[in-house]
């Protein structure tokens, strides 16, 4: 059997195309549907209301694996409904690139798969050969912040999308917050930084002050105005009373 190099690339851009789109997807569902309540509320009742109140912030993000361990993989249909969701989409772009079917299947299976076995992994600590890299642990601490800051690091298994969509924190950033606000309420300037304008603000007080402006310029030329009839006047009382008085000195 001959293997065609295309279609090899092919299906291998395709995965790595599909794994990638998955961290804008788990993104999405998570922050919108899990921790929103939208149709279907089972997604957020499973996840915001059981899920977090179970495993919270603290301590009890870790769980023994002969305790306790409901509620941290998804429903059996997750998968299947994930893979039904996107194939229509798959059958298009195959329809004008070749070839790229099978390859979006099986990163959308990979991606899942490897998300279901990370997440386990996080909650229940079981010195899995994964647990000793650093960007495991990485991953670990990514989501124990997100048990405290629900509307942050949305994430599981690639942060790509908290990074672009800013939702990204770690425990440094929180740090330097901490720091910063305790210099500002010692500085006694914790609240009274100013609102930075609006390009908005800035245009009306922009219109306003050339409102303004024109206003007062219109009033200097009505004073002028005034004045210089008012001189006027003057000089022709002036001149009329010279010629009144100009016989009778004669």
């Amino acid at each position: 059997m001959v293997v065609n190099p295309t279609t090899v690339l092919h299906e291998l851009a395709s995965a790595l195309l599909w794994i990638s789109y998955g961290s804008f997807f788990e993104w999405f569902w998570h922050k919108y549907w899990m921790h929103q309540r939208r149709p279907p509320r089972l997604a957020f009742y499973g996840h915001t209301v059981q899920h977090h109140g179970i495993y919270r912030g603290d301590g009890s993000f870790y769980v023994e694996e002969e305790g306790h361990t409901d509620h941290i993989l998804l429903k059996p249909y997750a998968l299947p409904g994930i893979v039904a969701l996107h194939l229509p989409v798959m059958m298009l772009i195959n329809h004008f690139v070749h070839y790229t079917l099978f390859g979006g299947v099986a990163g959308v299976v990979a991606y899942f798969l490897v998300y279901e076995y990370m997440h386990w992994n996080m909650h229940v600590p079981r010195n899995h050969f994964v647990e000793r890299f650093r960007w495991f642990q990485f991953l670990r601490a990514h989501h124990h912040l997100h048990h405290r800051f629900m509307q942050s690091n949305f994430c599981v298994l690639n942060p790509l999308a908290d990074l672009l969509l800013r939702t990204l924190i770690t425990q440094k950033t929180i740090d330097a917050r901490r720091a910063l606000r305790e210099q500002q309420i010692s500085d006694g300037t914790y609240g009274k930084t100013p609102r930075p304008a609006k390009r908005s603000d800035t245009v009306k007080l922009s219109r306003f002050a050339a409102s303004s402006l024109a206003k007062a310029a219109r009033a200097s030329r009505g004073e002028r105005r005034s004045a210089s009839r008012a001189r006027v006047r003057l000089e022709i009382e002036a001149m009329w009373e010279k010629r009144r008085s100009g016989p009778r000195d004669r």
